[in-house]
């Protein structure tokens, strides 16, 4: 997976993005610059956070075909499959996008965790729906930082890590996430942000609890009660889940053979590869890629 530093020295250059240390940057899009997520697509260390403005876009998560219209944004993640089916012509849209390492570093993430909204809890959500007046104040603090990124600052730093903290308590506070508010120590905040990035890092070659329990030197039993905590599903139900979101993607945005996407996810075989997505899904994977056209 390609973290922002990696991005910035191919894609980025194409949009002609700039970067704040390769930690952040901010970018206007259209059809033609969105499309280019397609060839990124499931192998990005980044968040993402795209407000779509004009026009309209239409895409799948893993969880199901999506349209997203004006004052509409998509949330993007580490582990998150993408594939873009559609950009309307007039579509336009601004998106803020955090290295992984810088996300899982700041506060504001930590927020999002006691907040119950970290992605693991509701994988396929990707959708937040804003009133116009929000939707405006976020594009709003979207474009200062795009402003602050370019500029050559002696407080630069100091400022866009504020900003962005700013910008996504902002997200918690409209999508009234307090309610739901989660008490936690701040070991366990530590332990599920270390948890997460492995996962996301590992998904396909580790999916075993013990794995994850020993690289973060815990016992399986805590580690499984942090997760459920968190994200109200076990360990091996976040692995489940990754693994069938990224083989819907594959299945429905490549030409590979069924065989093939069992190879690459690691099954032993293409039958319990079969009976897996069956189990997560409810149809075949070649029920999937026969109603596809590519």
């Amino acid at each position: 997976m390609a973290n922002l530093n990696e991005i910035s020295t191919t894609h980025l250059q194409m949009l002609e993005r700039e970067t704040w240390d390769n930690k952040l940057t901010c970018a206007l899009t259209n059809k033609q610059l969105t499309m280019l997520t397609n060839e990124m697509s499931g192998e990005l260390k980044i968040y993402s956070f795209t407000l779509v403005t004009e026009g309209h876009i239409i895409l799948d998560n893993g969880g199901g075909e999506m349209i997203f219209t004006p004052n509409e944004m998509f949330v993007f993640y580490p582990g998150s499959p993408i594939y873009i089916y559609e950009a309307s012509d007039d579509y336009e849209g601004i998106c803020l996008i955090i290295d992984e390492q810088m996300a899982h570093d700041t506060q504001a993430f930590r927020n999002l965790i006691k907040a119950s909204v970290i992605p693991l809890s509701n994988y396929g959500n990707s959708k937040v729906t804003l009133l116009p007046d929000d939707a405006q104040r976020l594009q709003s603090l979207m474009l200062l930082i795009r402003q602050y990124i370019m500029q050559p600052l002696s407080l630069k730093s100091e400022i866009l890590e504020h900003l962005y903290s700013v910008f996504i308590n902002d997200l918690i506070s409209i999508q009234s996430f307090e309610k739901t508010r989660l008490s936690m120590s701040r070991q366990s905040e530590e332990i599920f942000v270390s948890f997460y990035t492995l996962l996301t890092n590992n998904y396909l070659e580790h999916r075993d609890l013990k794995f994850y329990a020993d690289s973060l030197f815990i016992t399986t039993t805590y580690l499984s009660r942090i997760v459920k905590q968190i994200t109200g599903r076990t360990v091996m139900e976040c692995i489940n889940e990754l693994l069938a979101m990224e083989a819907t993607r594959l299945l429905k945005s490549t030409a590979l053979t069924v065989e093939q996407i069992a190879d690459q996810l690691h099954f032993a075989t293409s039958a319990s590869f079969d009976k897996f997505y069956k189990r997560m899904r409810g149809t075949t994977p070649l029920s999937v890629r026969r109603n596809t056209s590519l």
